[in-house]
């Protein structure tokens, strides 16, 4: 016990000490193959210390563990990653040259990625002692040098350039690797970095946002920390070296990148001895020059955090400025005075007011008549901040439009030529201003989400001019969206999107604006130069409407759940000010769910005996039970329209998909055209606001019904449940409690699974085949499930064949399956649910990608979908806004599409709809839609089968194009539109002994 605790002083759990301790009796194991292991390990071990200590604490969490070297450094990994990684160290003239070079070339040395190269210019350094480090002659000129070295060699490498005394993480090349192997579209990888004092210690971080292209208009935020393909170098002109440290900023720009191409590291996985200062009239040029190539006319000047771009206005649009206000005359009397102010050729301004309207009130915005275009409006009817500015909006005569809060007030007269230079660039969306408080430091640098829960204000709090561990506050900002306290768009792209949301009464439509804008394709920008006065919520106070919360929940939900790419995990969600993440903080869903008093825990499938003897007691049925049901049937054989219909549904994770969308859309449907009356009973803890906001989300109709909730089938407060003509099944669960539920005049089920085959042979698929046992007319989600249960189960019901939603899934706009290029392989992956067999899956899709390499990229999809070992040729993008799925599928040219149930999900159906391909498993079930060899390709339920069927797509285009073509045919003639499915469903629901 007491070499135990000697132990854990001298290292302690979790240190690097302790992963060098672990690590040894495997490294006698390896032998010398894995020499590198021990090397990674030592310089682990042996890390630049930090000379801040929660800088040092931090570096420590998240620099390269045991198990992560074992992996990074073993056979598989080795033999997957196909990547070449070619270097250039420049040695610098004078003293102190060989010692900084020997610490860049060992740091090489110990990279646990070995496919690297490395070529080292303007000498220094003899004998490198590794084959893979070439030395150039000492006498080459070094920008030549690099230039060449940036030209010439493997086109697809990736080509990055190191200073000597600059220093890797062990990890940096394997990142690198597998990054492409996930993605082979990549052509560009970053990361963040630090930088080494003379002492040896580092200091200074700096976290970088996904890629950033107008943040890069203003500076070089990645200076010389990525590595890019070589090819792309090429194609963009090459590397000028002559322009000294603007050479860096020069390459980025001309590059030419979108985000596809464009992956992040975010980790620091390099300490650099400098990091590239471009400044003065060398970057001014660079960013002017690259302005004139684009066409896009522009004056450039410099700054002390980079340039500012000054956009040339020809035709200045008109612009209409809206501000909402409660006849707020003491904010007014700041605001419409500073706008007359404003140096800006043609803008009109909307007031909409929502105070008492009265001849005094009306009479006092006289005053502002002779120096602004203004005109008033009266709001009346109850507010909504989402409504109101939709109103204004919809006959503004301009043709962009700012919205603004009258608690506001323009302090640069320049302010508005600076908004609208931006939005009317090229792809840009919205256009917001880094807003300043009453105190003079920044309220508003953009939104990010997550921020604080569910979203908030960066930089809040910090002088104007800051630096930051996020870069300096006065950089131009990419982000997810903005404050609509101040945000300039142009007119066409509001109304593409839709306007503001007014499912949201007072906060949120803002940040979902942005969302709905970068949805469409546009960038969102935030400006530091457009000076703007804000006093935060002084209009209406701070209290948020409970609904919106429930709103924000639905629509920010992917981007809680994956973080927001324009901020990074190193730095901490719980501050607005850029600092240090901790590792005890609370993630930003488990913030929102307790605002929302709902836990988000991730559902994985378990078989437990707690949870099947749960079941066994809650779902109690005995011949009684189906005896009543029997009679209540034949008591109402008569026919009658149904008024009313209760829906039994299960706790809802996502109304967006699978069966519970379904149900939704089928009472959407009776309502809309059948004037039904729909009430909802959940078998879940009551939890109405979330449940509710679940309906509005994707039926936003459905939002007023009736909600109950109950515990089970023998709950007594089923008994309160109110009386409907119908109740409705729609998960075996929930068909336990219609059966015993006796306030209705007829009981059906909504049957759109065999779902005992969710489950192993056992209790629970005892318990839901019995289901089918209780009398319950049947609505069954295709002809071969009404069979199953008709032939099976003695049950009476009607069929219907399920459709896609073609407003989100459709072929137009979707890329030709015989493009140039990797083909795309997209896999739904839903590890915690058995059913999508997800362990078939895995292997196959490894195996493919070892087979066809860089040719194919195959990704994945869900909320369960989560990153597996880096560099196994899979790139997991996680949960997904449900319009994005049709966006997705648009650029696939396979889908696999697996189950073993007796009726296949809507996945092939959606995939079809978008000109997909099909791979599934040859299931007789799937008969209906899925024919091989026409539309799809079916295949044995193996590793090998599913291998072979996904090889054929990719090897052979012409295949795909067939396929593709069929699949669209077959959906345009039967499944392209849900009101003709649900044909016949409203009649069955009144006369099922008729209509059966």
């Amino acid at each position: 016990m007491k070499a135990r605790e000697a132990l854990e002083r001298l290292v302690p759990p979790g240190s690097t000490r302790r992963a060098v301790a672990r690590m040894g009796r495997q490294l006698a194991l390896d032998g010398l193959r894995y020499a590198r292991r021990a090397r990674a390990l030592w310089w682990v071990a042996t890390q630049p210390p930090a000379s801040e200590p929660r800088y040092a604490a931090f570096l420590e969490r998240n620099r390269l563990g045991a198990e992560e070297i074992l992996y990074q450094t073993g056979r598989t990994a080795e033999q997957r990653l196909r990547c070449s990684i070619e270097c250039v160290v420049i040695a610098p003239p004078g003293p102190g040259a060989r010692a900084a070079l020997e610490h860049t070339v060992r740091s090489l040395r110990l990279q646990t990625f070995g496919g690297w190269s490395a070529l080292v210019v303007g000498g220094g350094l003899d004998h490198p002692g590794d084959p893979r480090v070439r030395v150039g002659d000492r006498d080459d000129d070094r920008s030549l040098a690099v230039s060449r070295f940036m030209a010439d060699g493997d086109p697809r490498a990736f080509v990055l350039v190191l200073e000597a005394g600059d220093r890797l993480e062990p990890d940096l090349f394997f990142r690198i690797a597998a990054t492409a192997a996930d993605d082979p579209a990549v052509d560009l990888v970053h990361w963040d970095d630090d930088v080494l004092a003379p002492d040896g210690t580092v200091a200074d971080p700096l976290f970088r946002p996904s890629w950033s292209p107008d943040m890069l208009l203003g500076a070089n935020y990645l200076g010389r920390s990525f590595a890019v393909r070589r090819e792309r170098v090429v194609t963009a002109g090459g590397f000028r070296s002559d322009l000294g440290d603007a050479a860096w900023w020069d390459l980025l720009l001309r590059l030419g990148l979108d985000e596809s191409r464009v992956a992040r590291l975010p980790k620091v996985l390099a300490h650099l001895g400098r990091r590239p200062q471009a400044h003065g009239e060398l970057a001014v040029a660079v960013v002017q020059e690259h302005l004139d190539r684009l066409g896009q006319r522009a004056s450039v000047s410099p700054t002390p955090a980079g340039v500012r771009v000054r956009w040339t206005l020809d035709d200045p649009p008109h612009v209409t400025i809206v501000i909402p206000t409660r006849h707020n005359r003491t904010m007014l009397s700041v605001c419409l005075p500073a706008l007359a102010r404003t140096e800006y050729p043609s803008f009109d301004v909307r007031i909409v007011d929502n105070g008492p309207r009265t001849p005094e009130n009306e009479a006092w915005y006289g005053q502002f008549a002779g120096s602004l275009d203004l005109r008033v409006s009266w709001w009346e009817e109850p507010f909504n901040y989402s409504a109101v500015n939709n109103a204004v909006a919809s006959d503004a005569p301009g043709d962009v439009l700012v919205f603004l809060n009258d608690d506001t007030e323009p302090l640069d007269p320049g302010w508005l030529s600076e908004m609208v230079g931006w939005v009317v660039q090229p792809g840009i969306g919205l256009v917001g201003a880094q807003l300043i408080g009453p105190d003079g430091l920044i309220q508003h640098g953009g939104v990010i989400l997550g921020l604080n829960g569910f979203a908030d204000h960066l930089f809040e709090g910090l002088a104007p001019g800051s630096e930051t561990p996020f870069g300096p506050t006065g950089w131009y900002r990419d982000l997810l969206s903005v404050t609509a306290a101040c945000v300039a768009v142009r007119r066409e792209v509001f109304e593409q999107v839709g306007g503001f949301d007014e499912r949201f009464v007072l906060c949120g439509s803002d940040v979902v604006l942005g969302l709905d804008v970068r949805f469409h394709g546009w960038r969102n920008v935030c400006t530091p130069y457009a000076t703007v006065r804000h006093l935060e919520s002084a209009t209406r106070g701070t209290d948020v409407p409970t609904e919106d919360f429930f709103a924000s929940y639905w629509r920010y939900q992917k981007w809680l759940r994956a973080g927001d790419p324009y901020f990074t995990p190193n730095l901490s969600l719980h501050s607005r000010v850029p600092r240090l993440a901790e590792p005890s903080e609370q993630a930003p869903l488990d913030k929102v769910g307790q605002v929302l008093n709902r836990s988000f825990t991730v559902f994985r499938q378990t078989s437990e005996g707690s949870e099947a003897a749960w079941l066994a007691d809650v779902c109690r049925a005995d011949d009684q039970v189906a005896a009543r049901v029997h009679a209540l049937h034949a008591a109402n054989t008569a026919g009658f329209p149904p008024e009313t219909i209760n829906w039994f549904v299960p706790d809802i994770d996502s109304p967006f998909y699978g069966g519970i969308n379904t149900a939704l859309r089928l009472a959407d449907h009776l309502a809309r055209v059948h004037g039904v009356r729909n009430q909802f009973v959940v078998m879940a803890a009551p939890n109405e606001p979330f449940f509710r906001s679940a309906l509005a989300a994707a039926f936003p109709a459905l939002a007023e019904s009736m909600i109950a909730f109950v515990d089970g089938p023998t709950d007594p407060a089923l008994e309160s449940v109110p009386a409907a003509d119908v109740s409705i099944a729609t998960l075996w669960v929930t068909a336990y409690s219609v059966a015993r539920f006796r306030r209705t005049r007829r009981k059906f089920y909504l049957i759109q699974d065999f779902e005992p085959m969710f489950y192993p042979a056992g209790t629970q698929y005892a318990l839901a085949e019995e289901s089918y046992r209780l009398g319950l007319y049947g609505l069954c989600n295709t002809d071969n499930l009404l069979r199953i249960y008709r032939d099976q189960y003695q049950g009476r019901g009607f069929a219907f064949t399920p459709a896609v939603d073609r407003s989100v899934f459709h072929a137009e706009g979707r890329r030709p399956l015989d493009h140039d290029g990797p083909v795309r392989v997209f896999v739904y992956a839903r590890p915690g649910h058995w059913r999508n067999c997800w362990e078939l899956a895995s292997p196959a899709l490894v195996q493919v990608k070892e087979r066809f390499g860089d040719d194919v990229h195959i990704v994945t999809a869900g909320s369960w979908a989560t990153p597996d070992d880096l560099g196994r040729g899979i790139q997991h993008l996680g949960l997904l806004d449900y319009r994005e799925t049709g966006q997705l599928y648009r650029t696939c040219d396979v889908g696999v599409a697996l189950t073993v149930s007796a009726h296949p999900s809507y996945l092939p159906l959606e995939l079809m709809a978008c000109g997909v391909p099909v791979v599934a498993f040859d299931n007789p079930a799937g008969d209906w839609i899925l024919h091989h060899g026409e539309n799809s390709l079916r295949c044995r339920r193996t590793v090998d089968g599913l291998t072979e069927a996904i090889g054929r797509l990719v090897a052979d285009p012409s295949l795909r194009v067939r396929l593709g073509a069929t699949g669209l045919e077959d959906i345009a003639a039967r499944h392209g539109d849900w009101e003709a499915a649900f044909k016949g469903i409203y009649e069955y629901l009144g006369d099922p002994e008729q209509h059966a």
